[in-house]
């Protein structure tokens, strides 16, 4: 037997309206948070030898929302050669793959830790 729980009007019904717009900025400062770590851990794990510090320097990380339901973080070079630090000799320079491969579990982990304290 089904039955329909009218809560409008009620406590219920605007804390469930305010939980989307507070879970979406959680997510966002937890994005903006992963984001400078993985600037510093790319900078630091770097596995080439700096000659001018321009691909170190400019290795970056963003955060942004492209739609309401949609939090990307992208990583990227500055350089116009990052590409062949990336692709080049079979891999051995790159730092933007190898750094999502090893962050990427750990941020879905940290946002089901997240969903499991509310209970989503």
């Amino acid at each position: 037997m089904a039955f329909k729980l009218d809560y409008k009007g009620s406590d219920l019904a605007k804390g469930l309206d305010a939980l989307g717009p507070k879970m979406g900025a959680a997510i966002l400062m937890y994005a903006a948070t992963k984001a400078s770590e993985f600037r510093y851990k790319m900078k630091i794990n770097r596995p080439w030898t700096d000659r001018t510090n321009m691909a170190k320097a400019l290795l970056d990380a963003k955060v942004s929302q492209p739609n309401d339901t949609t939090i990307r973080i992208t990583l990227s070079h500055g350089v116009d050669y990052g590409i062949f630090l990336e692709l080049a000799n079979e891999k051995k320079y790159a730092i933007i793959a190898p750094t999502i491969q090893e962050e990427s579990p750990r941020v879905v982990e940290d946002l089901q830790n997240l969903m499991n304290k509310i209970k989503l």
